[in-house]
C-alpha cells in the first residue's frame, strides 16, 4: 500500500510540473521581436541609465563594486581574475555592443526596471533575456554566493501578468550566456507593462552578472497548410507549369483574431 501512495503521489508531483512547465510555452509561433534592448554600441563611455531604470550606482569602471554597474563592450582580468573576461557583448554580430554588468547588493533588491510602451493589448508575448555569470567556476570557494534572478511582469498600477525565477545560475569554467523568460498576456485596453528584474541573492563574494538582448516577441497561432481537400503539405511544379493547385490552412484555436 505504501509503494501504491508514493507511486501515486509522485504522479501527481509530476502532473503538476508538466502543467507548471506547460504554463511557460507559447503553443502557436513567435514573430520577430517588437522590443530589443540591447544596451547600444559605440567606442565612447556609454551614459548611465535613466534613473528610473535601477537603484544601482553607475560607475564607468570596468570592474564596479557591490552594489554598482557598468554599461561596457567588454571585460579583463577583474578581481584578480576571479571574474571572466568578456570579449564582447552577447548581442550577435554587435561590433563594440554594450552589456549591462552588474555586481549585485548586498541585499536582495531590483537592479532593472523598466516600462514598455505601445504593445499589443490581449496578446500574448515572450519576454526573454540573456544573462551570463561573470564569477569563474572555483572563485569563492566553497560558497559562492549565486546570481538567482526574478523576472516580473506588471501592468503601471501593479497587477502582475507573470513572473519567473532562473533559480541559482552557476558559475562556470568559461563564460556561458544562458537565455531566461517566460510568457504572458497583456489585458484588453493594456498595451502598457513593466518589467522587473530582481537579484534575489546576497551579495559579497559571487551574484555578479552580465545582462543583455532584452525582447519581447508575440506568441500568434499556430498555421498549418496543405493543398486543398487533401493531407498533401509539399508540391514540386516544374517552371512553366500551368497546374493550379489550391492551398488552404487552419489556424490553431484560442485566437479570436489573429
Amino acid at each position: 500500500m505504501k509503494i501504491i501512495a508514493y507511486i501515486t503521489c509522485f504522479l501527481c508531483l509530476l502532473l503538476l510540473a508538466l502543467n507548471k512547465t506547460e504554463a511557460q510555452v507559447c503553443t502557436g509561433s513567435l514573430g520577430d521581436a517588437v522590443v530589443n534592448i540591447s544596451f547600444g554600441a559605440g567606442t565612447s563611455t556609454p551614459p548611465a541609465l535613466p534613473a528610473s531604470t535601477t537603484t544601482y550606482t553607475y560607475v564607468t569602471t570596468d570592474c564596479p563594486n557591490d552594489g554598482n554597474y557598468t554599461i561596457i563592450s567588454s571585460t579583463s582580468n577583474c578581481f584578480g581574475g576571479s571574474w571572466h573576461s568578456l570579449t564582447e557583448d552577447h548581442t550577435p554580430n554587435d561590433a563594440n555592443g554594450y552589456m549591462m554588468l552588474v555586481n549585485a547588493s548586498l541585499t536582495p533588491s531590483d537592479f532593472y526596471v523598466d516600462t514598455i510602451k505601445a504593445l499589443c493589448a490581449n496578446t500574448t508575448y515572450e519576454f526573454t533575456a540573456w544573462v551570463v555569470n561573470v564569477l569563474k567556476a572555483g572563485s569563492c570557494s566553497p560558497n559562492p554566493s549565486r546570481p538567482k534572478l526574478i523576472f516580473t511582469i506588471e501592468t503601471p498600477t501593479g497587477t502582475i501578468l507573470g513572473t519567473y525565477s532562473t533559480g541559482d545560475i552557476i558559475e562556470t569554467s568559461t563564460p556561458v550566456w544562458n537565455q531566461y523568460g517566460l510568457f504572458f498576456t497583456t489585458p484588453t485596453g493594456t498595451p502598457d507593462v513593466v518589467v522587473r528584474i530582481r537579484n534575489n541573492a546576497p551579495g559579497g563574494c559571487g551574484n555578479d552578472l552580465a545582462l543583455d538582448d532584452i525582447a519581447f516577441k508575440p506568441c500568434g497561432p499556430k498555421v498549418t497548410t496543405s493543398v486543398l481537400n487533401t493531407t498533401i503539405t509539399n508540391v514540386d511544379m516544374c517552371t512553366g507549369s500551368t497546374t493550379n493547385t489550391v492551398l488552404t490552412s487552419v489556424v490553431s484555436s484560442g485566437y479570436t483574431n489573429p
